[in-house]
């Protein structure tokens, strides 16, 4: 991260208030996906360690970014697919 910006004086009022902008789409996204990871015991240091390296260096690697990208579009797929079993087992016992 940038040396000059000094986060140790974030309260969670603080992060609360700078939620409510309307720039911080980013910054909630990003938090609600590190606290969904948080939950996840798949999410271990060593993904921690990464992420921590790329928070630092303010980059993640281009062939990184595109193989996420990827990835994350078929999570995405696997989510609405279990959402669609949902709903046709609930439609099912109706």
């Amino acid at each position: 991260m940038n040396a000059n910006i000094d986060t140790g004086f974030c309260s969670v009022p603080e992060i609360l208030l700078m939620l409510r902008a309307p720039g911080a789409g980013w910054l909630a996204t990003l938090l609600a996906a590190l606290d969904e990871a948080s939950r996840d015991p798949d999410f271990n240091a060593y993904h921690r360690a990464i992420l921590a390296h790329c928070l630092d260096e303010q980059a993640v690697p281009a062939a990184a970014a595109e193989a996420a990208r990827q990835r994350t579009a078929q999570f995405e797929q696997a989510l609405a697919g279990q959402l669609h079993d949902r709903a046709s087992d609930r439609l099912a016992v109706c």
